[in-house]
């Protein structure tokens, strides 16, 4: 605080007084006694130092202001002060008094026009330089003493007239720091909010140039330095037409309108650019272009959509990936696409493998939310309290192992996209109850919460049940079929649509050569011939099973039919043992079925969820068949 600000005394009576001042008055600061340019050395030392506010009067206080770059505080001249520099000539018997200083150190005046028997003239210059003339023109016009600053009465002096000192009071000095304090505060927090606006401005990745009215750039970011390729202190105060003739902005403040989008091409870099001009009371003050490169645009895109896709949250396939040889598959990929533009909730039927996730993929990307994310989840492979935390989010200390600051469920990430609900005929009666709701109100509530959240989701489901029988046998609310089957696919298994097998294996077979890095060729489709010969119950999914065994066990070079003939009949002999089990015989016929059942669920590696879709029966039923207890 000591060297933030700097009093220069024209007069040593100023430095006493200063003394004073700052013994009482508690202020620190730093005194040097000069006049006019006496001493700049020094106060320019002061200035490198830290000095940040000067204070002076009179010539001295204007000879400052106009060489140093710091701002300068004038000390006033208080009534006092004029009053008591009159009582210093008492008994001299001047009747013809002039005040004669720069016009920034007699303020007030208008009242003393006459004291007594004394004529007083008040003669303000406009600078130093203009002193000397005007003591010399009052002297000639009879005026008996000039009182003045230390230049005033020098010259007076000088003229063969009485010179009497113009000196600043105790109050005049005080007010003049409390002034010098309250520009130190100002100018800090003035400082304070400009580096704000610098750190904001050089962190965003957006490039951000402004001018004022004069076309001077005023603001000049570290991205803007980045796409014009100049420095920053060859631009900030300079004309925008000389520093960046390239940029346009200029002719905002003869158009003044917003300009948004523009492609321009600066330093052989194609730009996006917004234009904004700025208007005060209807008046143009200035104008600001934000602009940003478009690799850097394409950039980010692509940063967001590869974190959305380490997330699961997007969709990665369309319809085009879809094979539709046979009529069939043309008309249900033609609905799926009319279905797609709409908003409605879709139930996609199928057996596993038939390519239910690939179709709800295809519609969230031919749909108008294909901007937002793709958020998939497995009903049946969770339990009824982990699917609805999932679904919905939970409040923190929702439940033991709950994360403390809670967390966002599937619906909340959803949000703006699409949500697709595989296998929702394995849900318990109350988890149905609790979708119910979502779908109507669309609104979720956290586990363990009592806040509602909004949300925009479009719903996908999916299921190799048949709905509405288990709405007949009570499995599945009736209310909650009608709110999901608003449209409905329903998906072939691939043993009913035979023409599109050979593509679809043709297909497999290119994406595996590629991932397992084999170069493999073929004259003729026809060596696929013998593939729709086989049922191919567990669907694509088997499908593109056996072309990945193929394309591994082949050797490189050409493929031929023998070699994929001998590969499908070793999976017709896998199949036939897989088909045979080995049971005692028992009277108890359901003992039977649950060693069967058991048996099956050995060849599934324990996979009761698996089991029950190859079967079409639900886990309860599953679970009462296999722990059946005879009575014998």
């Amino acid at each position: 605080m000591f060297e933030d600000i700097l009093l220069v005394a024209p007069y040593p009576r100023l430095v006493d007084l200063a003394e004073e001042v700052r013994q009482q008055a508690n202020i620190p600061f730093k005194i040097i006694l000069g006049n006019l340019d006496e001493r700049s050395e020094e106060i320019d030392m002061c200035i490198q130092n830290g000095i940040k506010v000067v204070v002076s009067r009179g010539g001295t206080a204007q000879y400052l202001r106009q060489r140093l770059s710091v701002p300068v505080v004038d000390i006033p001249v208080t009534s006092f002060d004029i009053l008591n520099a009159i009582s210093k000539m008492d008994g001299k018997g001047f009747t013809q008094i002039a005040f004669i200083t720069t016009a920034n150190i007699i303020v007030s005046t208008e009242h003393f026009q006459k004291i007594m028997d004394i004529s007083l003239r008040f003669e303000p210059c406009k600078d130093v330089s203009y002193i000397p003339d005007k003591v010399r023109e009052l002297t000639r016009e009879g005026i008996e003493a000039v009182i003045g600053d230390v230049t005033a009465t020098h010259i007076a002096a000088a003229s063969g007239i009485y010179g009497q000192l113009l000196e600043s009071g105790y109050q005049s000095l005080l007010h003049a720091l409390n002034d010098a304090q309250r520009v130190l505060e100002v100018t800090r927090l003035e400082k304070a909010r400009v580096k704000q606006m610098e750190a904001i401005l050089n962190m965003i990745s957006e490039a951000v140039l402004a001018i004022d009215k004069q076309g001077d750039v005023t603001l000049y970011n570290v991205s803007a330095e980045k796409i014009f390729g100049r420095p920053r202190q060859n631009v900030l105060g300079h004309r925008l037409a000389e520093c960046l003739p390239e940029s346009k902005l200029g002719d905002v403040l003869a158009r003044t309108r917003e300009e948004k989008n523009l492609l321009v091409e600066v330093s052989q870099k194609k730009i996006i650019s917004n234009r904004i001009p700025i208007l005060i009371d209807g008046q143009i003050q200035g104008a600001v272009a934000i602009f940003e490169e478009i690799s850097n645009i394409q950039k980010l895109e692509l940063s967001i959509r590869q974190k959305l896709n380490e997330k699961g949250f997007i969709a990665k396939h369309t319809f085009a990936e879809i094979t539709n040889n046979s009529n069939e598959m043309v008309k249900i990929v033609n609905q799926a696409r009319r279905y797609a533009k709409s908003d409605g909730t879709i139930l996609i039927y199928g057996e596993t493998g038939t390519g239910k996730e690939l179709f709800a993929q295809s519609i969230h990307n031919g749909s108008k939310r294909d901007a937002g994310p793709f958020v998939s989840i497995n009903c049946a492979a969770l339990s009824e309290g982990l699917l609805e935390s999932e679904l919905f989010g939970y409040e923190g200390g929702a439940f033991t192992g709950a994360s403390k600051g809670g967390k966002q469920g599937l619906f909340e990430l959803a949000h703006g996209g699409s949500i697709f609900l595989d296998e929702i005929g394995e849900i318990s009666p109350s988890f149905q109850a609790k979708l119910l709701r979502v779908l109507q109100e669309k609104e979720i509530r956290r586990v363990g919460g009592d806040r509602v959240i909004p949300i925009d989701v479009r719903i996908i489901c999916a299921t190799n049940r048949d709905l509405k029988e288990e709405v007949k046998s009570r499995r599945f609310r009736e209310d909650l079929y009608y709110r999901l089957s608003v449209l409905e696919i329903n998906l072939p298994p691939l043993r009913a649509r035979k023409a599109d097998v050979i593509s679809m294996a043709i297909s497999f077979l290119r994406q595996e050569c590629i991932r397992e890095n084999k170069n493999l060729y073929w004259h003729d489709d026809n060596i696929f011939r013998s593939l729709p010969q086989y049922e191919w119950y567990g669907n694509s999914r088997e499908l593109h099973n056996f072309v990945d065994r193929l394309v591994i066990c082949s050797e490189e070079g050409e493929l031929k039919q023998e070699f994929i003939e001998e590969m499908l009949r070793s999976k017709l002999d896998e199949r036939e043992d897989e088909d045979h089990l080995t049971v005692r015989a028992h009277k108890d016929i359901k003992r039977m079925e649950a060693e069967i059942l058991s048996k099956m669920l050995e060849r599934c590696e324990g996979d009761k969820n698996q089991l029950c879709r190859e079967l079409n029966i639900s886990r309860m039923t599953l679970w009462r068949k296999m722990n059946y207890k005879s009575d014998t």
